[in-house]
């Protein structure tokens, strides 16, 4: 049994989160830079690299390159080693509600705000429809209001567990 001064606290888990997102993401923006993805497309290519990026350093290392910033670890709830499994089940569940918001937003922006205007050019005034307007601000409140819930139930849970790390069986450990 795990003791509670073990356990990481939600403050860090969601700093090591974060951090990994950043982390992942301004390295695909470099590399995707130049690909005609459309920017819900961008978005679920993030999702699947996000994916296998956690899955594979918290299978092989048991953690991310954030979580070793802030010295953090994940562990089988069994005390057993941590299977692809479990990892990959975990980084799905994990990422899936912060993508599935970024590409529904995505859909939902009207394509002239994406246009870059060539060198030296200035771009005209875009007019955004209300209705994309509105859809697009409910997709970041509903999804604001789940993360919220998430978080909310992470911390009341005795053990600290986020709904991705009892889904993996799981926890989230302090190293340092």
């Amino acid at each position: 049994m795990l003791m509670q001064s073990e356990i990481a606290g939600i403050g860090r888990r969601l700093l090591a989160t974060v951090l990994d997102f950043l982390i992942l993401h301004l390295v695909l923006t470099v590399v995707l830079r130049n690909m005609l993805l459309s920017p819900a497309g961008v978005w679920m290519v993030d999702f699947i690299f996000i994916v296998i990026y956690s899955a594979i350093f918290v299978g092989v290392m048991g953690q991310t390159p954030g979580k070793m910033l802030l010295g953090l670890r994940v562990i089988d709830a069994q005390g057993g080693g941590l299977n692809y499994v479990q990892t990959f089940r975990r980084a799905v569940v994990k990422w899936a509600p912060v993508f599935v918001l970024f590409i529904v937003m995505a859909l939902l922006t009207p394509e002239e705000l994406y246009q870059s205007p060539a060198d030296g050019e200035v771009m005209d005034t875009v007019e955004v429809d209300a209705q994309s307007a509105v859809a697009s601000s409910t997709a970041m409140v509903i999804g604001t209001v789940v993360w919220v819930v998430l978080i909310h139930i992470a911390r009341r849970h005795p053990d600290g567990q986020g709904i991705h790390d009892r889904v993996a069986e799981t926890f989230v450990i302090r190293t340092g």
